[in-house]
């Protein structure tokens, strides 16, 4: 798949006129800046407000363009039943984003603030979508960490019965058994599956908390 990537960077670029975004894997650590695949945050020339949230928005686009093409690649290649599942899968994980995203932006939603972090979740969790669908990421810690982490940060924030964590799990559980088959010849195994969107979805929680 990152053959697929490196074929697309410049249709990306073409299409969209962002000469200046990275079709990764990235590394970083901010806004800007954390160890992801898909498309890195830009390096925007305005600093103001306006100019931050016109970024954002480009980020978000444009993540959300790479995931498209990445995801028409694989529909194209799947059954009719593989299809069907696809979809719905696609549907799900759509909704576990929009939630997530209202839930982290929720006390933002009256500033100026609040299309630079709602956009800037979207392409997060757009290019953990696409590591989803590549069937992988960069990953970090032990499964172990992951799961205490996690739980801990839902059960200080109760989240535990968030719209946005049901919908994650829902996600989890149907992309998981569609990669169990999908990547069944490279001995890939649902346990590391859902080990691996776990972790991702830390990531997630870990900027809710940090942005709240």
């Amino acid at each position: 798949m990152n053959i697929i990537l490196n074929s697309l960077s410049s249709s990306l670029t073409l299409a969209l006129g962002l000469s200046y975004f990275a079709i990764a894997p990235v590394a970083a650590e901010t806004i800007a800046q954390s160890q992801i695949f898909g498309v890195a945050a830009p390096a925007c020339e305005s600093q103001t407000q306006i100019g931050l949230n016109i970024c954002a928005s480009r980020w978000a686009k444009t993540a959300n363009f790479l995931r498209s093409l990445i995801y028409e690649e694989i529909y194209s290649r799947q059954s009719e039943t593989g299809r069907k599942q696809l979809k719905l899968i696609e549907q799900n994980w759509t909704a576990y984003r929009e939630s997530h995203c209202q839930e982290l932006t929720a006390p933002f939603r009256k500033g100026s603030i609040y299309p630079l972090l709602y956009l800037s979740c979207q392409a997060r969790v757009t290019n953990d979508r696409i590591a989803d669908l590549q069937g992988t990421n960069n990953s970090q810690l032990t499964p172990d960490v992951t799961a205490q982490r996690l739980y801990t940060i839902l059960k200080q924030e109760k989240l535990q019965n968030s719209a946005g964590q049901r919908q994650w799990q829902i996600y989890q559980g149907q992309h998981c058994q569609f990669e169990s088959l999908r990547f069944s010849e490279e001995s890939q195994t649902a346990r590391q599956c859902r080990d691996r969107l776990a972790e991702s979805r830390l990531r997630e929680l870990e900027a809710l908390v940090r942005i709240r």
